[in-house]
């Protein structure tokens, strides 16, 4: 009897509340469970004290579905977000240490003492005074043999169509 009387409201009550017709009848069911459970209880209630327990338990239910809803939804977005995030990092590092160690080897061509010049400002990342001092030259040779290595390397970039590269290391 309860059921025939309470189902179709407390369905609809929790179909206005979730817009979710399967989960609206699992709500509506799930309250006449529980008071059923709770039989004992309601005993000697009136019949609109059960009425309110329903419509209660139904409007909780709700709330507690709407809210693992959203929370769930958030946390798929940031999942998706971080995933793809994360992907694009990771792609990009590859990348990134792909045009390093191609344009690495040909630094590797150079003289020497431009190998060395140039590990200590992209690799170590020194300035030029302190490039100066431990290479025990002056500011402004350090600057002429920074200019001639990125030249040769420019050249050689060139020469394998590897320039563009270059351009992207350093700018």
């Amino acid at each position: 009897m309860l059921f025939e009387q309470y189902y179709p409201r407390l369905y609809y009550f929790a179909f206005k509340l979730i817009r979710d017709e399967t989960e609206a009848q699992d709500q509506a069911q799930e309250a006449l469970t529980t008071l059923w459970q709770k039989k004992e209880e309601f005993r000697r209630a009136s019949l609109s004290q059960a009425e309110a327990f329903l419509f209660t338990v139904v409007k909780n239910r709700c709330y507690n579905y709407s809210r693992r809803r959203r929370m769930k939804a958030g946390k798929e977005d940031d999942i998706a977000a971080g995933q793809d995030f994360s992907e694009n990092i990771i792609e990009a590092r590859l990348i990134q240490e792909d045009v390093f160690n191609l344009i690495f080897r040909e630094i590797e061509q150079l003289p020497p003492q431009q190998v060395q010049l140039l590990k200590m400002i992209y690799v170590e990342g020194l300035q030029t005074d302190e490039i100066a001092d431990r290479m025990g030259i002056t500011l402004n040779v350090v600057r002429n043999q920074k200019a001639r290595a990125l030249e040769k390397l420019r050249t050689l970039l060139l020469k394998k169509g590897l320039l563009h590269l270059l351009i992207l290391f350093f700018y």
